[in-house]
């Protein structure tokens, strides 16, 4: 090949590799793809996601407010961002639009501002290193959804975390005319859900939150769809019961997250007690069963911080075929007691375990001390000797009224509302569900500051039971840090010889290979 022809194929090869560049790039901007190999798909927009969107009938804008030319880590957020909301464009058909808006750095943006704060999105403040200073920039990072002539807001993010789910919650509930109705039931040293600011504020953007006050014969309204009752610690009268019964008669589901043993105040001594809730013909009746007991648990929290840290466990072992919990990695609870599923036997109802305790397990029953001395002198194997028991669980099907023949419980005293003829429902009408977890205390805020999942999980609840759980889905996908699964000892001791032996292995087979062909050619070459 002459020097010539040798040149213009050298033209040609390079003509080629650039006609394919460019064609690639046009085709990548009308079509797209992508390969998420995270363990939960956290760059993929999820199933509810889409669909979510595919279901606009009508042109929603997301106006997204962001200052231009940040710092780092700061600087690549609105190109991510931008990849995002592109992906919900995709999927909607044309119906959703966004526009990107620079309120700070630039002339004229005045009015830009004002429109932003207009909107409820404030320019707010982030701490840089530029030039080798701590210093502090002002900026605009929110995004106002307008939709029918209804409006929500992202008034201010620093990160892309959860950002699907503050995405497709607010498309959500722009597009939702009724929220369901979740009531807490109150009167008995329940957890209140106003007191809990994070808490109330994410629920309240999904569902209507009430408190709920029942007995003296009022029945629980109408209008609520779900009943959290969350650790009682007194007694529930028998007209309360009756309340409560009623409303899973018709249809209503419930979230008995209970502690069945709790602390008691003792002069010297750290002990629990049974709670007096005094429910258990009620539970009984619906197939439920907290038994007398405390969990102790290897995998606990284990800080030092209460005294009695292995009663504190923290489950790993969540259903992962339930789609409402899938993502959730993690649950500290608090004094946690076991369920008996065979209670259920017999009555048509499915049970099904949610939440299962370590391969390193055991159980306190009859007399509980909490103090670090009881776990003191003892042998692991004696008070770490069961496994996978059950401390929480879903039962659903048709259940049957715990006054079924018998006469409605009235409350007679004197600041009782007065009755008026009510029909006594039997039986359920349709299939409903129940969640039984046997602690109470898990998404009270001195254990959610150790585990903030927590909150997730209790949130979590809330949707599965409201028959909602794609948000749940996409709640816990990057709620927390994925912790390491356990491992044998033998897998362990293998890695650490793997990686002490095999990289040097490789590199001196790699060498003697060389050194090899090294020698054979310059064998070939004495031989000429």
């Amino acid at each position: 090949m002459n020097k010539k022809n040798y040149k213009k194929e050298i033209l040609i090869k390079t003509a080629l590799v650039i006609a394919i560049i460019v064609v690639v790039n046009v085709i990548s901007t009308r079509f797209f793809t992508r390969v998420d190999l995270t363990r939960d798909k956290t760059f993929t927009l999820s199933d509810i996601s889409k669909n979510i969107v595919d279901s606009l009938d009508d042109k929603l804008v997301i106006k997204v407010f962001f200052s231009e030319n940040l710092p780092a880590p700061y600087n690549n957020l609105r190109r991510d961002l931008k990849d995002i909301l592109n992906d919900y464009r995709t999927y909607s058909h044309g119906n959703l639009i966004y526009e990107f808006y620079n309120p700070s750095g630039e002339e004229g943006n005045t009015e830009l501002a004002k429109e932003a704060q207009k909107y409820g999105i404030q320019p707010g403040e982030m701490r840089v290193i530029e030039n080798d200073r701590v210093e502090v920039k002002v900026a605009y990072m929110g995004m106002a959804f307008l939709y029918k002539g209804k409006q929500e807001v992202i008034p201010w993010f620093q990160s892309l975390e959860n950002i699907e789910y503050e995405i497709t919650g607010k498309i959500k509930k722009i597009m939702t005319d009724k929220k369901k109705k979740i009531g807490f039931l109150s009167g008995h040293g329940e957890f209140d859900p106003t007191k809990s600011n994070q808490l109330y504020q994410k629920l309240s953007e999904q569902y209507d939150i009430t408190t709920v006050m029942i007995g003296n014969n009022r029945a629980v309204p109408i209008d609520v769809d779900i009943l959290m009752i969350v650790g009682p610690k007194a007694k529930i009268t028998e007209n309360q019961k009756y309340m409560i019964d009623q409303f899973i008669m018709r249809g209503g589901k419930v979230a008995w997250l209970l502690n069945r043993i709790a602390p008691v105040q003792q002069m010297q001594m750290a002990v629990a007690d049974v709670v007096p809730t005094e429910i258990d013909d009620l539970l009984l009746n619906y197939g439920i069963r907290i038994n007398n007991d405390l969990v102790r648990d290897v995998s606990c929290l284990n800080f030092g911080l209460f005294g009695w840290d292995p009663y504190m466990p923290f489950v790993t072992n969540i259903d992962p075929e339930n789609p409402a919990f899938q993502y959730n990695k993690r649950v500290l609870l608090s004094l946690a007691s076991t369920i008996d599923l065979s209670a259920a036997q017999g009555k048509n109802i499915i049970a099904k375990p949610l939440m299962l305790s370590s391969d390193k397990s055991g159980r306190a029953e009859n007399v509980f001390f909490l103090s670090p001395d009881e776990f003191k002198n003892k042998p692991m194997d004696s008070l770490f000797n069961q496994k996978n028991l059950i401390l929480g669980a879903t039962y659903t099907g048709n259940f049957t009224s715990l006054y079924k023949d018998k006469t409605i419980p009235i409350d007679t005293s004197a600041d009782a509302f007065p009755v008026y003829d009510s029909i006594k429902i039997d039986q359920t009408q349709k299939e409903t569900k129940m969640l039984v977890i046997g602690d109470g205390d898990f998404i009270d805020e001195s254990i959610v500051r150790y585990n903030n999942e927590n909150m997730f999980f209790f949130m979590n609840i809330i949707d599965y039971l409201a028959d909602d759980i794609g948000l749940a889905q996409i709640r816990s996908k990057t709620a927390s840090e994925q912790p390491m699964e356990p491992v044998s000892d033998g897998t362990k001791k293998f890695v650490k010889f793997f990686n002490l032996i095999f990289p040097p292995l490789i590199v001196l087979l790699f060498g003697l290979w060389m050194w090899n062909n090294r020698k054979r050619r310059r064998n070939k070459l004495k031989s000429f």
